[in-house]
């Protein structure tokens, strides 16, 4: 496996972003509200909360992970770039809250506010007491800093500073090697202009014919976006007949969940070839396992619906596809065929799919903590199927802008996923016409021209 070697450093030093940041920082641009490209997590800490322990903890973080002190001002030329500063803060906010029965609008409220990139910071905490030896703790990061892998590396990192200024000892955390500016670095000494040219010839060839999965009626790219979130349930049976197939196939569950979400939109949208998108982690090195940092970018993967496929054959089409991508995932987004500013391709369909612990859980020494969800009103995407993976019931979500995708739109698709879900639990060696019940594409209002 090659590994990275770490480029000379001086207080002051400029480094380029990382392909996958250059994106996210064009989305950060269009992004009129400053707050899309960012995460937040929210969690009930019942027990005794020492608040001065759990600001010592976010100290460490910031000293420890580079990201925590990183600003991406603009070069002289116009171009961003990241400047690591010497040292930073992140302060452990009191919240007030006003309206004791709504402190989850409280802490939604703060986790919103808008990051400035140029400025920073792109991270905060926030800590609001909802009783006597309660309190809700908020953890806000933007993209550029950190990815969904990196809340794993965070909320760990988090519990071992924490239990360390209790007890007045340091960390146990393993080294880190490196830091995301050498990682970035290294990527750029990575993709050589022949690596690009090679990659720029596969992605036409792939791409040709499988336009992306949505046709939004969107004129105004400026205006902000409106968003919508439907959260179901995935049957306990259905989800354990699935795995059982995967297996039975030598497929993996998401090759079965990402055949389904192709099966569902295509019928929608009346295509037989299409594309639809999936994060992928460029985690290769060893030693970004404990990485804080953007390594995550979105990647194509063609759904070839031809000729009535049994849904076990489309199955293993989708595994294939999705190895081919796999192996060519280093082209960054703007390099894509059919890649269009300023929208940049934000309407191919996503599934995302979070296997249990994918996304880290937080535990804080002598309390008790449970995660809650922070209501939400934006989306990022167009439209986002994510199937996080939880050990009594795995929840379908679907986030969705309701200028591209309207709340019939994604209430039908979700009840229609599901339903494709149940089917192929129970038969999973049928045609895709006998799983899918025939559907004319949703009509859609006709695009008002400027």
């Amino acid at each position: 496996m090659t590994t990275a070697a770490k480029p000379a450093r001086a207080d002051g030093t400029r480094f380029p972003l990382s392909h996958l940041q250059r994106r996210l920082w064009l989305l950060h641009t269009l992004d009129p509200t400053g707050a899309l490209q960012s995460t937040a997590r929210c969690f009930q800490v019942n027990g005794r909360l020492e608040t001065g322990a759990l600001q010592q903890a976010l100290d460490q973080l910031v000293r420890r992970h580079e990201p925590l002190r990183t600003v991406f001002p603009l070069s002289a030329t116009g171009e961003p770039v990241q400047l690591v500063l010497p040292e930073a803060a992140l302060p452990l906010a009191r919240l007030p809250c006003h309206e004791p029965a709504q402190p989850l609008l409280r802490g939604k409220e703060f986790a919103e506010r808008p990051f400035s990139g140029a400025d920073g910071p792109l991270a905060r905490a926030g800590i609001l007491r909802t009783g006597p030896d309660q309190h809700l703790l908020v953890l806000a990061v933007h993209l550029l800093v950190a990815d969904g892998w990196s809340w794993n590396v965070l909320l760990r990192d988090l519990a071992a500073c924490y239990a360390a200024a209790l007890t007045g000892t340091d960390p146990q955390l393993p080294d880190l090697p490196l830091q995301y500016a050498d990682w970035a670095h290294w990527q750029h000494g990575q993709l050589t202009g022949e690596r690009r040219r090679e990659l720029r010839h596969w992605w036409h060839r792939e791409l040709d014919g499988a336009a992306p999965g949505l046709d939004p009626p969107v004129t105004d790219t400026t205006a902000a976006r409106s968003g919508r979130t439907v959260t179901r349930s995935l049957d306990a049976g259905t989800e354990a007949a699935l795995r059982d197939l995967a297996r039975r196939e030598g497929v993996s569950l998401f090759a079965v969940l990402a055949a389904a979400f192709g099966a569902t939109t295509g019928r929608r949208i009346g295509r037989e070839e299409l594309l639809i998108g999936t994060p992928v982690a460029h985690r290769d090195l060893p030693e970004s396992e404990h990485l804080l940092g953007f390594l995550v970018g979105t990647l194509p993967l063609r759904v070839d619906l031809t000729g009535d496929p049994p849904f076990t054959e489309l199955a293993h089409r989708l595994a294939a596809a999705a190895r081919r991508s796999f192996a060519h995932k280093d082209l960054p987004w703007e390099e894509l065929p059919w890649w269009q500013p300023p929208v940049g391709g934000q309407s191919l369909p996503t599934l995302a799919h979070h296997p249990a612990g994918s996304t880290g859980s937080l535990t804080l020494r002598e309390c008790r903590v449970s995660e809650l969800d922070l209501p939400s009103d934006a989306s990022r995407f167009d439209l986002t199927l994510r199937i996080s993976e939880h050990p009594r019931q795995s929840r379908v979500r679907v986030e969705h802008d309701t200028r591209v995708v309207t709340p019939v739109e994604a209430d039908d698709l979700v009840t229609g996923y599901l339903a494709l879900l149940d089917s192929v639990a129970l038969h999973p060696t049928s045609v895709l016409s006998e799983l899918l019940p025939p559907c004319a594409p949703t009509p859609r209002p006709p695009t008002e021209t400027p």
